[in-house]
């Protein structure tokens, strides 16, 4: 889904002295003997750098919005006792350029997998997804760097109204119409008895859970990566975002990957798949609200909307 969509951002193309200092920066002495940039993401710049002795790290390259830097820091140094990610090596900052070094991590996109071998690793998906899930936040809302919250939100049913109120008013309502606005307002709010269920406590949301973000192996998930729009809300907004087509529709799948979360402690509503994609419409609406997210990504949310309302 996400391959037709273009970067809000281009990707940079740092100069090779540049790489070197800002990787000595975390490793002193080392050498780099190459680099390159790597063309998953949407948000920043990510370089794999080569090292002497066949050593890499992962150079990532703030650029959407250098102070989520902090909060990731603070992210991978909470859920590390429980969840595969990479180690920050050293942050900084190099003629304006905010910067991070990190453990470079093996592993596969969870979607280059398929068959009985994607529904054994999505059964540990699952059970990574509810150590996630286990941090749990005294009040719901945005992370700021040390992790404290910076704005509340509603939990529960009554966060669709504040989630509506917020991202629909201006260009999403544009992009989408004066019909189909009315016929997704009415059925958001119709579906928002299905959040009261998980309205309690507000727990740690990864809310970029998909393919990209996800590295594994024929044993399970490596790690877990991009943790910039983490927040504290309700788990199906994670479910809404891991079960977008094409994996969504894989047979087993979501089957497997709640099994997983169940066998790891997480707790599941009767009707979760429900709620998990109500939850994701509001993704798509504030994807709408961009300034300029691209004709691919308007496309992209718009069908995935309509689909949903005449479900």
């Amino acid at each position: 889904m996400r391959e037709s969509w273009t970067r809000r951002l281009p990707l940079l193309s740092p100069a090779a002295a540049a790489v070197q200092l800002m990787v000595q920066a975390a490793i002193p002495h080392t050498r780099v003997t190459g680099f390159r940039v790597l063309t998953g993401g949407l948000a920043n710049t990510n370089l794999r750098v080569d090292l002497e002795g066949d050593d890499r790290v992962l150079l990532r390259l703030y650029q959407r919005d250098p102070a989520q830097m902090a909060k990731e820091r603070a992210l991978h140094e909470l859920v590390r006792v429980r969840v595969p990610v990479p180690r920050f090596l050293h942050t900084g900052n190099r003629d304006g350029q905010v910067f991070a070094v990190l453990e470079w991590m093996e592993g596969d996109r969870l979607d280059a997998y398929a068959g009985n071998e994607l529904l054994r690793i999505a059964r540990d998906v699952g059970r990574r997804l509810a150590e996630i899930h286990a941090f749990t936040f005294p009040i719901a809302g945005d992370l700021g760097p040390d992790l404290g919250i910076t704005q509340a939100w509603p939990m529960g049913g009554a966060c669709v109204d504040a989630f509506i109120d917020a991202l629909l008013p201006g260009r999403a309502e544009q992009r989408l119409g004066a019909d189909a606005v009315t016929r997704l307002r009415t059925a958001v709010r119709r579906e928002a008895p299905l959040l009261d269920a998980w309205s309690s406590p507000p727990r740690l949301v990864h809310c970029d859970f998909g393919p990209t973000n996800i590295l594994v192996d024929a044993k399970g998930v490596t790690a877990v990566l991009d943790w910039e729009f983490a927040v504290a809300h309700m788990p199906p907004a994670d479910f809404g975002n891991l079960l977008r087509p094409p994996l969504g529709r894989r047979e087993g799948f979501a089957d497997a990957v709640a099994d997983g979360y169940r066998a790891a402690g997480g707790w599941l509503p009767k009707h979760w798949r429900e709620a998990a994609a109500l939850m994701d419409c509001f993704a798509w609406i504030e994807f709408l609200s961009r300034d300029d997210p691209g004709e691919a990504v308007i496309a992209t949310a718009k069908a995935r909307l309509e689909e949903w309302v005449v479900r």
